[in-house]
């Protein structure tokens, strides 16, 4: 199995193992139903991890973007389908692969931002993922590999989703439901956290960590 399929399937079946996770955070001002969205969507990808082999790089992230955007329609799953599309765009690049994480994430965010009409603030998996896409892009530039860079995004968007629990949800039902989103992390800032300390830890295994 080629090492993005290998990790792949690792992420997914950590996504299916937090279900309920997912699902408890989403309940405190959501429909509570996002680790069942997620899971059926990871349990899509590991599927057709087989087929991945085969691809490069940028197909098997665009293959798993359409994938998903058909087996996890919800909101967050269409937002994460437009993730993974976005970042397959600027895959395949000759930049040193720190640089094409740094550039992945950015693109995923900007997708999110244009798809779902968020902002950085507004207590969504954006408040996650911002952070990641900021510290990947120091790790490039001071020249760090792929793992430390990887491992950075990762603690950045651990702490980014920490800190969602003081704010107030603006969009979708949770803003509605502003009273109830407070004292409680994000799902899906919890969910973009999840994903990328999964892919540092599966990916990196066996490396230092610093």
């Amino acid at each position: 199995m080629t090492a993005f399929a290998s990790v792949l399937v690792r992420v997914a079946d950590d996504v299916v193992a937090a279900q309920a996770e997912l699902n408890q955070l989403d309940g405190a001002a959501g429909d509570g139903d996002l680790g069942l969205t997620m899971s059926t969507g990871a349990r899509a990808l590991i599927a057709i991890a087989p087929e991945l082999e085969a691809m490069d790089l940028a197909s098997a992230v665009r293959r798993c973007g359409s994938e998903l955007a058909r087996k996890a329609p919800s909101t967050s799953g269409t937002l994460v389908a437009t993730a993974l599309l976005r970042a397959a765009g600027v895959l395949g690049g000759d930049k040193g692969s720190a640089a094409l994480v740094a550039e992945a994430l950015a693109a995923s965010r900007t997708g999110i931002e244009q798809r779902g009409k968020a902002s950085v603030g507004d207590k969504t998996m954006l408040d996650a993922l911002a952070p990641a896409c900021e510290a990947a892009q120091a790790s490039a530039e001071a020249g760090l590999s792929v793992c430390e860079t990887l491992r950075a995004a990762a603690r950045a968007a651990a702490d980014g989703a920490a800190l969602t629990k003081s704010m107030r949800a603006k969009v979708g039902r949770a803003g509605w439901l502003a009273d109830r989103s407070e004292g409680h992390e994000d799902a899906g800032a919890h969910l973009v956290a999840l994903l990328l300390a999964s892919a540092a830890r599966h990916a990196c295994e066996g490396t230092a960590t610093p």
